[in-house]
């Protein structure tokens, strides 16, 4: 199952898929589309905001899939992550790169210019150059992560070279690298709080605030998960919400945050790491209890889409803009079509009298038709 790592609900090292993880990943896919059209649908309440949690899962789901067989073979493991992230990457951002260049042209505000700072640097420092494929920041964020990651578990590797206990020199370098790296993501959400993580420190503040949950993924693998799996249904989501509400009354309700912009941090440094938690807890739960249901079935295709989905879905967004442009021109709707929001506003979304009904227009096919080119793209490839 093809995704934002390559794999992310299949282990590079087994032909075994897990199932679960690929329900949870395209969960996390959907919660993103909602979150992009302001649709609280699966919030449960508002209890789980979205941007409390959802772009981490991606996160967690790979580091639960890194496998330590690759410290043998870094070089390898670098450039197979560069083709499977960087290259599609960088060949939708070329092609959206050339749309926005003709959309700016013609007035719409939240397009890039289409130069070479656009096209090579700028995925890393905000990932937003080109507005229509601005949620794949992800895709080169994630890459570095992974990077980071492989070359600091070998180095520390290194230093425990003479243990001969595996499990032993496992569990000292997982401390080794878990704890710092979720000391300093504390402190950076600190630093942004006071408005520090900013202008050129923002793209190394991103990756600092994400890595402990990518950590977090081979911690939960390695050392949760067996005795996780055994809590009873009933007694895990009663557990996980309770949490929630906790977090959720101390925090006034203010959960939400911006991974991207490393901002929007509204309560005590530690919180967003406690929502992250609980939020990839309690959808991993439910992935594990639809598993067999034609729901699961159903997210599971979703998740072999995710990179598709995310590359593609603000793309979807504005071509159903467009024909409702042009029959709200063509025909003189009375409720007309808001022209000035649609050119500079990427997410701008026409409900006509107010229906909130009619986002579902953007929801359905901002899913379906990546997800289309998802296994078109796949069949080429093979």
């Amino acid at each position: 199952m093809k995704s934002m790592n390559g794999t992310l609900t299949k282990t590079e090292t087994s032909e075994k898929r897990d199932k679960t993880m690929g329900i949870l990943t395209g969960i996390a896919i959907v919660l993103v589309v909602l979150g992009h059209l302001d649709m609280n649908e699966l919030s449960v309440f508002g209890l789980f905001p979205y941007y409390s949690f959802h772009v981490m899962i991606f996160l967690f789901v790979s580091g639960y899939f890194y496998d330590p067989v690759h410290e043998e073979k870094i070089m390898s493991y670098i450039g197979h992550k560069a083709l499977k992230l960087l290259l599609p990457y960088y060949v939708f951002n070329l092609i959206y790169g050339v749309i926005s260049q003709i959309l700016f042209m013609n007035g719409f505000s939240y397009c890039g210019e289409l130069n070479l700072r656009n096209l090579f640097l700028e995925p890393f420092l905000g990932g937003h150059q080109f507005g229509l494929n601005f949620p794949s920041w992800f895709v080169p964020a994630l890459f570095i992560i992974e990077v980071l990651n492989i070359l600091g578990r070998k180095v520390i590797s290194l230093l425990f070279a003479k243990v001969a206990d595996e499990r032993k020199k496992c569990l000292m370098t997982d401390m080794i690298i878990f704890v710092p790296v979720l000391a300093v993501g504390i402190a950076t959400v600190y630093l942004a709080q006071g408005g520090h993580v900013w202008g050129l420190y923002k793209t190394p503040g991103r990756i600092l605030f994400m890595l402990p949950v990518y950590e977090m993924g081979i911690i939960y693998r390695r050392y949760i998960k067996d005795a996780e799996v055994k809590i009873p249904n009933a007694l895990c989501i009663g557990l996980i919400c309770l949490i929630q509400f906790v977090l959720y009354v101390y925090a006034g309700g203010r959960l939400n945050f911006s991974a991207v912009w490393c901002t929007s941090f509204a309560s005590i440094p530690v919180m967003p790491y406690l929502t992250v938690i609980t939020g990839t807890w309690f959808w991993l739960r439910i992935s594990r209890i639809i598993e067999d249901t034609a729901f699961g079935d159903m997210f599971d295709d979703i998740g072999t889409a995710s990179f598709d989905i995310m590359m593609h879905h603000i793309a979807v967004f504005f071509l159903v803009n467009l024909v409702a442009y042009r029959i709200c021109m063509t025909f003189a709707v009375d409720n007309a079509f808001d022209s000035a929001a649609f050119h500079s506003d990427v997410v701008y979304t026409y409900l006509p009298l107010g229906m909130y009904a009619w986002k579902y227009l953007y929801l359905i096919p901002g899913i379906l038709l990546p997800m289309a080119a998802s296994k078109l793209r796949r069949r080429q490839v093979r």
